[in-house]
């Protein structure tokens, strides 16, 4: 399980790279399915489903992201010209600090997926494995910290009045997201709470939507990329 959980994490990493140097629509498409918070944390959330214990589903759902975004900040820094050349306020920054940005980074987003991976794969298998309102609620939470990102996206697009991918984006990652959780839920054992499910999908998402200004506010602002 957990090398199934390290490959997968090594694909995700690679093609979120890759996804920094697309544009149009496929820009789009490459961030929905490799470098959103619905991909990766989907993927997370299937390995805790999957995984036969309590141990299993921490270990597989921590290594997916982890080794995903050692991977990212690993190809960058070997890269190079991202930090080296990287540009602020019309000023090229010295290569050390752009090197410590990356590094800090790199550091704040493994911490993240830690902590992330622990509570994805301990909802992954609560959804599989616990009572049914217990079951619902997990789904629900999950939900919400898969869509709270693409929430975000979808409110800032339409505020801004930015191009109208971005906001089918957004919805995209919200739709999918219900989709995943609903569908993990329904392969539980019965009978499914489906209002429970969706009182606290909806009330939850609110509150990650919050969570996750915060976090853009965090990465934009510390240089976290």
């Amino acid at each position: 399980m957990w090398w199934r959980a390290a490959s997968a994490g090594v694909v995700l990493g690679g093609l979120a790279y890759a996804a920094d140097f697309c544009q149009g629509l496929l820009a789009v498409v490459m961030l929905l399915v490799s470098s959103s918070t619905f991909a990766w944390g989907a993927a997370s959330l299937a390995f805790g489903f999957a995984a036969r214990d309590r141990r299993g589903a921490i270990g597989a759902a921590v290594t997916v992201l982890a080794v995903a975004t050692l991977v990212y900040y690993g190809i960058i820094l070997a890269d190079g010209h991202r930090w080296r050349d990287a540009v602020a306020d019309g000023d090229a920054f010295p290569g050390a600090s752009s090197l410590v940005s990356v590094l800090t980074a790199t550091a704040f987003w493994t911490a993240a997926s830690v902590a992330g991976g622990t509570m994805l794969g301990l909802l992954g298998r609560a959804i599989r494995r616990a009572r049914p309102t217990v079951a619902a609620l997990a789904a629900g939470c999950s939900f919400a910290l898969l869509a709270g990102q693409g929430a975000v996206a979808a409110t800032r697009v339409h505020a801004l009045g930015a191009g109208w991918t971005w906001l089918v984006e957004g919805v995209a990652e919200i739709l999918l997201a219900a989709a995943l959780t609903a569908t993990l839920l329904g392969r539980g054992p019965g009978p499914h709470r489906w209002w429970t499910f969706a009182g606290a999908a909806v009330a939850l998402l609110a509150a990650s939507h919050a969570v996750w200004v915060q976090l853009d506010t965090i990465r934009t602002t510390g240089a976290l990329w």
